[in-house]
């Protein structure tokens, strides 16, 4: 059998899963008590290392976003829901009213939906 990956540890999976459900204040009292009994794995101190001071965010400004992408995605969005016009159609159509290139409605449709899932749920 081939060994485990140096990245692999038991001990990480549940403080993972902390982390990744937004649970930061489980995941750090979980790696205390691993800490605490003075069995933490190489992972869990890295985990604790990335808890206790973040990694820095990247230099530069940050990207722009595109070009009066809420009107694009808002429009498309009628298009589709509303008029009842296939994906392309509302593709073709609003690229055209706007001047823009297809693709850069799609990119405003992929930022709405970021933005949408960002938003906060009420």
């Amino acid at each position: 059998m081939a060994p485990l990956p140096k990245s692999f540890s038991l001990q990480a999976i549940p403080i993972r899963a902390a982390i990744s459900e937004d649970r930061k204040e489980d995941a750090k009292t979980m790696i205390c008590e691993i800490l605490r009994t003075g069995k933490a794995d190489a992972v869990v101190q890295g985990l604790a290392a990335d808890l206790l001071k973040p990694a820095k965010r990247s230099r530069g400004r940050q990207k722009a976003l595109p070009w009066r992408w809420l009107d694009i995605a808002d429009q498309f969005r009628r298009m589709r829901e509303e008029d009842g016009l296939l994906y392309e159609d509302a593709l073709r159509i609003t690229a055209e009213k706007f001047g823009r290139s297809e693709s850069h409605v799609r990119t405003c449709l992929a930022t709405y939906e970021s933005a949408q899932e960002d938003a906060p749920r009420e």
